[in-house]
């Protein structure tokens, strides 16, 4: 029997790794020890990616690394994608894309079996609005910049910041403080900046400066025409990690013992989380009942659109069955929550969703179970209707004399509107708008009495 692929692909500001530092955190091992429980032979490969370009670029990576695994040794495929690289795993096996791969394209779709995703954006997040604003992109551009120029020209600045860096996470050490993103970047990026290290870093942030065409696609309008054009193929079985973070208090932000650095990120989470959160409510599908039932039995109350992980909100990470569901923010669940073992990153994103080894450990358990159920039942149909699809789906004449209101599928008629929908909506109101003053000039001038001269 041959081997089992699955290929795990980084999201959002994503990366193979940076020195030392990787984005899949003790994944690898999780998934090894769960498939040996199972008996399930399998190779585990990471898709190199680039931080915020486009999901049509992005996808050329993902089919390349597909052609580059089918090539190698037969055997069948998985997919495994964290937050955007959960779009980009979609396009990417999509039979019709064209994208500019550097290989032949990607044919095997036979051999493909599973597509799990994780804190998914599949029906876009608020966020991405904020960064691709007038104001948030210069900004990203413009600090990116900066920190290329420094990077390389500026030896004195390097030099003085690597011994602050040095002597910062020192000192916090002897003061108790919890280890932190910033320990963890220099302990495994800076602490030993070579030529090689540094070259790595800059490579990284040059990703970011030149192309952030992703933040743009990532609001629901643009992931509305991603659902649009990525059919879902019926050869492969799709399944959904979906996260929920306990929403931010008060008093863990005044908390006296926690230390600067994680009160000040427990303030980004809380503006974070509560921007995830401000989806419109047509722009996220209702759950169909098995999602809906995961959800419920989960956290024990309907899913509400306020709900999110502190990146995504949780009703836009539904996508086909809903096989594990967790209280973790978008970072937990690829290992960067603090964990106890020796070895792993500290929390990046201070959330207090109380996610652990143990609920990592179960987390990725579920996603081994879920590609072996399907790796070993060969009595499961090559071709299937995969859960929840009528999610995106909405009859064209929806909207036509019932205000929004639709006589056709579920999913429309729970509010799920398209962005085209939303667009016919808008040019609608306008035709209206132009016809009501045309109507009322109209009658103006029947009632304007004669002129004088007249």
């Amino acid at each position: 029997m041959s081997r089992h692929h699955v290929v795990l692909v980084p999201g959002f500001f994503g990366f193979g790794s940076l020195g030392a530092l990787t984005y899949f955190v003790g994944v690898r091992e999780a998934l090894g020890q769960a498939f040996e429980r199972l008996s399930l032979d399998v190779n585990v490969v990471e898709v190199p990616t680039l931080p915020t370009a486009s999901i049509r670029h992005r996808a050329a990576l993902v089919q390349e690394t597909l052609v580059s695994v089918a090539e190698a040794e037969p055997g069948p495929i998985h997919i495994v994608g964290h937050s955007t690289g959960g779009l980009d795993a979609r396009l990417a096996i999509a039979p019709t894309a064209s994208l500019p791969t550097t290989t032949r394209k990607f044919h095997e779709h036979e051999r493909l079996r599973t597509l799990v995703t994780l804190s998914t954006p599949h029906f876009g997040t608020p966020l991405a609005s904020l960064f691709g604003s007038a104001a948030g992109s210069p900004l990203l551009h413009l600090v990116s910049s900066s920190l290329i120029a420094c990077l390389k020209h500026g030896h004195l600045p390097v030099g003085l910041g690597l011994r602050l860096g040095g002597w910062f996470t020192r000192v916090d050490n002897v003061l108790g403080f919890k280890p932190t993103l910033i320990d963890d970047f220099f302990r495994e990026v800076i602490a030993d900046f070579s030529t090689e290290r540094r070259a790595e870093l800059i490579a990284f942030i040059e990703g970011v400066s030149k192309d952030q065409s992703l933040v743009f696609q990532l609001t629901a309008a643009g992931c509305d025409l991603l659902n649009a054009s990525t059919a879902d193929p019926d050869n492969l079985r799709y399944g959904s990690i979906v996260c929920r973070a306990r929403a931010p208090r008060l008093r863990d932000v005044l908390a006296p013992k926690r230390d600067p650095y994680t009160k000040a990120m427990y303030l980004v989470f809380s503006l974070l989380y509560q921007l995830a959160g401000s989806s419109r409510g047509d722009s996220l599908p209702k759950p169909v009942e098995q999602q809906r039932e995961a959800l419920l039995n989960a956290f024990g109350e309907e899913p509400e659109s306020a709900w999110s992980d502190g990146i995504v909100p949780t009703l836009s990470q539904v996508w086909g069955e809903v096989i594990h569901v967790a209280r973790a923010d978008h970072l937990d669940t690829v290992g960067h929550y603090g964990s106890a073992r020796r070895g792993l990153t500290s929390d990046w994103l201070p959330s207090k969703s109380g996610f652990n080894d143990q609920a990592f450990d179960t987390l990725w358990s579920s996603v081994a179970q879920f590609i072996t159920e399907e790796a070993k039942n060969q009595a499961v149909p090559r071709h299937r209707r995969n859960v929840g699809v009528e999610r995106t789906q909405v009859d064209p004449a929806a909207l036509e004399g019932t205000d929004g209101v639709s006589a056709g599928p579920a999913s429309a008629r729970s509010g799920a509107v398209t962005a085209t929908a939303q667009a016919r909506h808008a040019l609608q109101g306008i035709s209206e708008l132009a016809a009501g003053k045309a109507a009322r000039s109209s009658r103006a001038r029947r009632k304007r009495p004669p002129s004088a001269a007249q």
